[in-house]
């Protein structure tokens, strides 16, 4: 996940060179190893072995080479979107670089190209998925909790591409959904594994829960936060749009 994010973030920064994308690289790939460290090497010693039998679904190696890693590719690109576009919230909540257009608009660009690229690998794992759920248990679709997960992803952002594309949404709205987006990929990916329900109940990860809760919080209330500035502006352009001259 965190070699896929770093990976993503360097080609975005071979195109932009802006050092935005570098920076997220560099903080990904840190957070990543420092959570790789608390959870997985953690429950790895705990369980005296770093390197368990695999689920016997799982013992294929083509469809982990295609399915798996497509579906890696596409979520860990929604990831990365969502961290790129707090760039852009942070930075109009704290009102840094306000006359710089184009710095806003270049990280449009990048989480709106990183959401098409997510999207393609989402789908393309989703499918594959598919069918391997066919050829191993019989049926390509069952709405199994993790193939909610997976529709759940893929349908997020077809919304936030086609509102961005039909006008539905601004910028702020369309990195306000991409962030929603980020939420609705790290349930997806980690949170449905706690429901302990359905064909892919495995992968699971001691611990995660508080994690996640804390993730959604804060999450959420950035959201909350820069909804409330944006209306807060509106309110203000309009009142001074409203006013005579004598009242200005």
């Amino acid at each position: 996940i965190t070699a896929c994010c770093v990976g993503t973030a360097l080609v975005i920064e071979s195109l932009d060179r802006r050092k935005i994308a570098l920076t997220m690289a560099t903080i990904l790939g840190s957070i990543g190893c420092f959570l790789s460290m608390k959870y997985e090497l953690k429950e790895a010693i705990s369980a005296g072995d770093t390197m368990p039998s695999l689920v016997a679904v799982l013992d294929t190696n083509f469809w982990l080479s295609t399915h798996v890693t497509s579906v890696t590719l596409g979520y860990s690109a929604g990831l990365l979107a969502a961290a790129i576009a707090h760039v852009w919230v942070i930075g109009k909540i704290l009102g840094l670089r306000k006359n710089d257009k184009e710095f806003y608009k270049s990280i449009t660009r990048m989480v709106y190209g990183t959401i098409c690229f997510g999207l393609f690998f989402s789908i393309v794992g989703t499918i594959l998925g598919g069918i391997w759920a066919n050829y191993s248990w019989g049926r390509f679709w069952g709405w199994d909790p993790k193939e909610n997960g997976a529709l759940m992803i893929c349908l997020a952002e077809l919304i936030i591409l086609h509102a961005r594309m039909s006008g539905l949404v601004r910028e702020r709205g369309f990195h306000l959904l991409v962030l929603v987006n980020g939420i609705i990929v790290a349930f997806s990916w980690w949170g449905v594994n706690l429901l302990n329900v359905g064909l892919h109940s495995y992968g699971f990860t001691d611990g995660i829960q508080k994690m996640l809760n804390w993730f959604y919080g804060v999450e959420g209330a950035l959201i909350a936060l820069c909804l409330l500035m944006g209306w807060i502006h509106s309110r203000t352009v309009s009142n001074s749009s409203g006013k005579t001259p004598r009242e200005k």
